[in-house]
């Protein structure tokens, strides 16, 4: 990440990467965006989370369809594919990558924060999301967002950055191995489940990648809860296998055991390197 941004503002604080983002990114900011997640899927190792912070700077979004009339629609389809190119690279991100929503987001900021895998969004703001049935895609308040489990957490916008530094303090006491190896876990899960019915796929989960068929036009109610049955079983042995061969072995999982038996807090490898730094 020692590349240069023109749109694209990057600060490094605290074993996080916060990356600045508009509530209404341009195709040129969401191209630095998806450079700037793929360098991260090579390096990073010590990185507790990835952070995406929209509207802490740029003009204010409008509502979908107003910024497209304006810039013509073959500005609107070039920012369009920008964004999906650069949620599927947030998405792969290995770290968790938390979204911060502080103002109301475009149609292309709100596809980034679908791919996040935690989402803080203030009371006042709003994001489009899948709100379930057929109607698509919702434009969707703070508080609403949390109840429809679109967003993880909601606060005021005066006491937003309060609430980040506690979701931030509670990272912080977890090893970044142990974080990156739970974000596998949930996202190989999902990978191997169709996506819920009525509900618009992932950006990231692309045709073919699911262990089981999906429905045809003729299944009776018997049969979908069969293939459901056996898809969540499948997923189950994903993850069950995964924990036994990746998670189980590591030495943050055996020192995340040592500590509970002997009643003390870990010591995570990231801190031990830090002070070893530090007394060198």
């Amino acid at each position: 990440m020692q590349q240069a941004y023109r749109a694209l503002r990057i600060l490094a604080e605290a074993q996080t990467v916060r990356l600045m983002l508009t509530p209404e990114p341009c195709a040129l900011l969401l191209d630095e965006l998806a450079s700037a997640c793929a360098a991260l899927q090579n390096g990073g190792a010590g990185l507790l989370c990835v952070i995406l912070d929209f509207g802490s700077a740029g003009r204010r979004a409008e509502l979908p369809g107003v910024s497209e009339s304006r810039s013509g629609a073959a500005e609107a389809a070039k920012v369009r594919n920008e964004a999906r190119r650069a949620a599927a690279l947030v998405q792969a991100v290995p770290q968790p990558v938390l979204a911060v929503v502080r103002e109301s987001l475009s149609e292309a900021a709100s596809l980034l924060v679908q791919a996040a895998d935690l989402v803080l969004v203030a009371q006042e703001a709003s994001f489009l999301a899948p709100s379930g049935g057929l109607r698509g895609l919702e434009r969707l308040p703070g508080e609403q967002a949390v109840r429809l489990g679109q967003a993880t957490w909601s606060a005021p916008a005066r006491q937003l950055d309060r609430r980040l530094e506690e979701v931030l303090a509670l990272l912080r006491r977890s090893s970044a191995t142990v974080l990156r190896q739970a974000k596998a876990a949930v996202r190989l899960g999902m990978r191997w489940l169709p996506p819920a019915e009525g509900l618009t796929p992932l950006p990231w989960l692309e045709s073919g990648s699911f262990s089981l068929p999906l429905p045809s036009e003729d299944e009776d109610e018997e049969s979908r809860r069969l293939r459901e049955s056996r898809a969540r079983l499948e997923a189950l042995r994903r993850v069950n296998a995964f924990y036994l061969g990746e998670v189980s072995p590591s030495q943050e999982a055996q020192e995340g055991l040592r500590a509970f038996l002997e009643k003390r807090a870990p010591r995570w490898q990231q801190r031990r390197e830090q002070g070893e730094r530090e007394r060198a």
